[in-house]
């Protein structure tokens, strides 16, 4: 665990293993110990690199709202692959993360060597009642209170109850003036749409079932955008498949990059 000067901003790193890097990005209200049943499948082939994205986890939390959009955090995840030292990558990005994911991929294709997209979109997917509900409640109630709505969300139903309680933990304990930030500016401007068949690297999308947050036919139109795109859909998982069905979600990964090789 380290803190890595990005810019104007202190971007915490957290490293695994030895080998190909793969760079774990996280999604919004999270950090880099979202992977917890990631790292230690992942490590045992990969050098694993996970970072708190700036405003989350120990990273630093700028008070304005121009210090958050997808591009700057973007740069950040550049940044720490430069100082880093390294020139090719497996980037894998989850829901926020997965938007991360794209931008660096368009921004820096020669860095990427390949590429992971899950419970994401090309573009802004949040439903508008999803969306509205939580920016009230961020204006109302307790980070506690605002952590069981989003687990409720998020979570396929019935939840199981460790992954239920590890996820509010995770999202009570965000700074709530930069997870507004995020919220309400850097997410919504969000849309690659357009530019998104530029990626050409090796990719896959892998979307849940019962993800209500962002739906499945978002993933599913992402990965028909990307040329030789693979697409997995996960039954019985909501937006949280890596923590709901890590069995499953760790196997489609290693499979898609044991074909990389």
């Amino acid at each position: 665990m380290a803190l890595m000067q990005i810019g104007n901003v202190q971007i915490n790193v957290r490293q695994w293993g030895s080998g190909e890097p793969l760079v774990l990005v996280h999604g919004l209200g999270a950090n880099s110990s979202l992977w917890v049943h990631q790292v230690p499948s992942f490590s045992k082939r990969f050098r694993v690199i996970a970072l708190d994205l700036r405003g989350f986890g120990r990273s630093s939390k700028p008070l304005k709202r121009e210090d958050y959009s997808i591009d700057l955090m973007a740069d950040d995840v550049i940044g720490v692959c430069r100082d880093l030292g390294l020139t090719s990558v497996n980037l894998l990005g989850t829901s926020m993360g997965g938007f991360i994911g794209q931008t660096v991929a368009l921004k820096e294709p020669d860095l990427i060597r390949s590429v992971m997209l899950c419970h994401t979109g090309s573009q802004h997917a949040i439903p508008q009642e999803v969306l509205t509900g939580r920016l009230e409640a961020l204006e109302t109630i307790s980070m506690d209170e605002y952590a069981a709505l989003v687990s409720s969300q998020a979570l396929a139903q019935p939840s199981d109850p460790f992954v239920d309680e590890w996820l509010r933990e995770m999202i009570a304990s965000n700074e709530r003036t930069a997870y507004l930030h995020v919220l309400a500016g850097a997410l919504a401007e969000f849309d690659v749409s357009d530019k998104i068949h530029e990626i050409r690297c090796p990719s896959i999308v892998v979307a849940g079932a019962e993800d209500r947050v962002i739906p499945p036919e978002k993933g599913k139109l992402l990965s028909s955008l990307i040329r030789g795109c693979e697409y997995h859909l996960v039954e019985g998982v909501g937006h949280i498949g890596y923590a709901e069905d890590p069995a499953t979600f760790n196997r489609i990964i290693l499979d898609f990059l044991s074909g990389q090789s």
